[in-house]
């Protein structure tokens, strides 16, 4: 019997979910047992940890953003999702410590978000007493030149820290980067545009380059469920190197011997 294509690539969707489902199993398991391998080490959150210690001695604030994006854009959502995760486990660690933060976005949606996120962070280790809803604010809704300015002001008015800029943005970030270099602010920021990135290594003290930004989450935290994500994603990215090479090698055989008469790979 010969399948058709729709029912071939039903099969081979069910396939990938089954195997991420049981990949995330695994990887929880072996994180609840402490089995997990080392991840290597990245100075940029060597940055925050640093800080958080120092604010709460200060008493200076941590600004903290998920970026310009916004959420429900297909371009920017991953991103701000990931700023969100990000913005999340340096609150939760600053509310424990007894540092402040002050959170900034350039979207309703994604501030929405983050008021929720940030009250729900204190009140899960029993500081909701300390929660203030000024410590989150909306700077602009979607003009990524004006949220680079607003945080540039911001920069100028408050004094903090430090700076953890984790999200979607564009060369504007140049803006509020200098600003916070010229102030001596110790900024992290992340971001996957090239356009960006070679901005950011300018003018930050730890600058997360690509797929870096989506490992945030497990470097900020001890959760399990964080690190068994990251192992995930490593996991299936090694996956798809290998089925790329794979598919490369096959094209090459199949052009340079076409004696063995092998079939052509399935095109999108």
């Amino acid at each position: 019997m010969v399948l058709d294509t729709q029912t071939l690539i039903g099969i081979v969707i069910a396939v990938a979910l089954g195997m991420v489902v049981g990949l995330v199993a695994l990887h929880h398991s072996q994180a609840l047992a402490g089995r997990l391998q080392a991840r290597r080490p990245l100075r940029a959150f060597d940055v925050i940890r640093d800080a958080l210690g120092r604010s709460a001695e200060t008493g200076r604030a941590l600004h903290l953003s998920p970026g310009a994006g916004t959420l429900g854009n297909r371009a920017t959502t991953a991103e701000t999702i990931v700023g969100l995760l990000a913005v999340e486990r340096v609150a939760s660690e600053a509310a424990r410590n007894g540092a402040t933060v002050l959170v900034s976005s350039g979207d309703v949606v994604a501030h929405l978000a983050l008021r929720g996120v940030v009250r729900q962070v204190y009140q899960r280790t029993g500081q909701g007493q300390n929660y203030n809803p000024e410590y989150v604010q909306l700077l602009t809704h979607q003009d990524n030149t004006a949220y680079a300015t607003g945080v540039a002001t911001l920069y100028a008015r408050q004094r903090l820290e430090a700076s953890q800029i984790i999200g979607s943005f564009e060369p504007e970030f140049l803006l509020c980067g200098e600003e916070g270099a010229q102030r001596n602010i110790p900024q992290v920021a992340g971001a996957t545009t090239n356009a960006t990135l070679p901005l950011m290594l300018l003018s930050t003290q730890g600058t997360l380059i690509g797929e870096e930004v989506f490992a945030a989450e497990a470097y900020l935290s001890s959760d399990v469920t964080a690190q068994a994500r990251l192992r995930t994603q490593d996991t299936l990215r090694i996956i798809v190197i290998i089925l790329l090479i794979a598919g490369v090698l096959y094209s090459v055989v199949q052009y340079v011997v076409p004696q063995l008469g092998l079939p052509p790979l399935p095109r999108a």
